[in-house]
């Protein structure tokens, strides 16, 4: 655009305007200098446009080397199952295109059908949200020509997942699904003609380039082994009464929000549950940054490990807060946490709802529906706080809360909503 400016900004004064402009005889009276001046202008303008949008269309395939070498897999029977996610930088060169930049995030799957029956891939199953080939094409052509369009949509489409599978086959290809930051959850579901030949696989694939904030922490030196106390069930419900109510300042002097739940569960266990809820991990580059994450403070640090969900756009999040407590029961480890929800905007993104029993609901909601809850139980503490005398957390926001904590036994693996179990300590909540 500098060139067409320098160009005009020589362009002759005159009072003719292009309306009068017409293909006449070089030498006629309509076709002045400054007329051809103004033809040649145009003319370059329309080049450059031309080349604004001739871009060639250039993927590489053959890029794929260092995404298949890190593919999880997993094996069912005679299938097998691989599945990897290309980092930002890795897709442009596969499809030169900035996915990631749109939202789109492509996974890739390759599926071995060892038995004897056809099998079905359900594109729906790795996301209900997933991008068809031929949309992604269509959001990405800016800058492209015609040509390099048409191109750009069969390679799209020659290098989507096929949907049919046959004995003795091996397919691969993508699926193009909502980019998400953090560890990535991927579910695999593939039929054959009988209800037997059904088969359900769930990865959980390290993305490239992504560090989570729990991912720098040493958890094994947080305390030494006598610091870590051991409880049996009776044990640890009495425990669980000498617990804080609330985070606090760094200096221990103001109170913060209400630890309102306890996790039950080994590190993996309870990091596949919550990614199998929706809920994504915070980047390690977001901790120091100015929120209630970084203001709230337990066992003298700021929490082990933040996880988020949030609605489309930028706008209300729910927000998980966790701690790794000096305890065990029955072996399992012992996170302490807080869920808060924040009805945000642009111009108020930390505006907290002051309803924090409804986040702490939601969230065991959240982790039974999504089959990641094997037990839960309640508490009933002291900490009762009446809608009308709010108190104050760190930030100066409002909340009020019955006082209950809620404790959930996390599974890594899918639990039936119907086998959860309700362990009867107090009786629950009156809401």
């Amino acid at each position: 655009m500098g060139t067409l400016t320098m160009i005009t900004s020589l362009a002759p004064t005159t009072s003719d305007d292009l309306s009068h402009f017409n293909t006449g005889c070089p030498f006629s009276a309509t076709n002045s200098p400054g007329r051809r001046f103004r033809r040649l202008l145009i003319l370059v303008a329309a080049l450059m446009l031309s080349a604004c949008a001739s871009n060639p269309y250039q993927p590489l395939i053959d890029n794929m080397t260092a995404v298949k070498a890190r593919a999880e897999s997993q094996k069912m029977g005679e299938i097998r199952v691989n599945v990897a996610v290309p980092s930002p930088e890795e897709t442009m060169a596969i499809f030169d295109l900035p996915l990631y930049d749109r939202g789109v995030q492509p996974v890739w799957i390759e599926v071995t059908n060892g038995g004897a029956t056809q099998l079905r891939y359900a594109p729906f199953g790795t996301d209900p949200d997933y991008v068809p080939p031929f949309e992604v094409a269509y959001t990405n052509k800016a800058g492209f020509s015609k040509a390099a369009h048409r191109k750009m949509e069969r390679y799209l489409h020659k290098h989507t997942m096929p949907r049919t599978i046959e004995p003795g086959q091996v397919q691969s290809g993508f699926v193009f699904t909502q980019a998400r930051p953090g560890t990535k959850g991927v579910n695999i579901d593939l039929f054959g003609p009988a209800a037997e030949e059904a088969y359900s696989l769930l990865f959980f694939v390290t993305v490239p380039g992504f560090a989570a904030d729990h991912a720098q922490v040493n958890f094994e030196a947080l305390y030494t082994p006598a610091e870590m106390a051991e409880f049996d069930l009776p044990g640890f419900r009495k425990a669980l009464t000498t617990l804080p109510c609330c985070s606090s300042d760094r200096s221990g002097g103001r109170e913060g929000d209400p630890l309102n739940l306890v996790l039950v569960g080994n590190g993996d266990d309870v990091l596949q549950a919550l990614l199998r809820a929706g809920w994504f991990e915070r980047l390690a580059a977001e901790q120091g940054t100015s929120s209630t994450a970084e203001a709230a403070y337990l066992y003298g640090r700021t929490a082990d490990a933040v996880f988020r969900t949030q609605r489309p756009g930028t706008g209300p999040r729910s927000e998980l807060r966790l701690w790794k407590a000096p305890m065990r029961v029955d072996g399992k480890s012992v996170w302490l946490g807080d869920a808060v929800h924040y009805i945000a905007s642009p111009d108020e993104p930390n505006a907290l709802d002051p309803d924090i029993d409804d986040a702490r609901d939601f969230f065991l909601q959240d982790l039974w529906y999504s089959q990641g809850l094997a037990g839960f139980a309640w508490l009933q503490g002291p900490n009762v706080v009446s809608i009308e005398q709010p108190r104050q957390d760190i930030m100066g926001a409002n909340y009020f809360t019955d006082g209950y904590r809620v404790v959930l036994w996390s599974s890594g693996k899918p639990v039936s909503m119907l086998k959860a179990d309700y362990i009867s300590w107090d009786k629950p909540p009156k809401r």
